[in-house]
């Protein structure tokens, strides 16, 4: 019985030294979505007084292996005069140092424009948040879309 016991110790603990995804739990989903409202949050924090939520949508995406991935994304109203595009390179400016994460700028897609009209923010482990200033819209006028979502994880 001893003998068996130690066996079972001893193949448990060379699983988890090996990775072995049995013995490794990745977040669960309720963390992964919190720890995206999170990042998402980091950035609505940094728009000015009188920008406000004008819709909001939060979803679930199938990933392989019947893994789910929280996805959200709000439309901020924002002033006027507010600069959308100054703030977007604030924004990745906010994150180009920080360790374990990519940015991506992106401009106008036909040139007419230098300005960032989005950024991407990708961590190496599987959080992604993308900031977005659109034309401004008819109901609200100018906006800003911040999306985020969280890796895959099993339920």
């Amino acid at each position: 019985m001893r003998r068996a016991v130690s066996t079972l110790l001893a193949i448990c603990l060379v699983g988890a030294l090996a990775g072995c995804a049995a013995f490794q739990r990745g977040p669960s989903y309720e963390s992964a979505k919190e720890a995206a409202l999170s990042l998402r949050q980091e950035f609505e924090a940094t728009l000015p007084d009188g920008a406000s939520t004008v819709s909001q949508n939060d979803v679930d995406l199938a990933c392989s292996g019947g893994a789910v991935q929280y996805d959200g994304s709000i439309t901020v109203s924002v002033a006027e005069d507010f600069d959308r595009n100054a703030w977007l390179d604030e924004a990745a400016a906010m994150y180009a140092d920080r360790a374990a994460w990519k940015v991506g700028k992106v401009v106008a897609a036909d040139d007419s424009s230098d300005l960032t009209s989005g950024v991407s923010f990708i961590s190496q482990n599987g959080y992604y948040v993308r900031l977005d200033e659109f034309a401004d819209t008819s109901e609200w006028g100018p906006v800003i879309v911040l999306s985020a979502s969280g890796p895959c994880v099993r339920r």
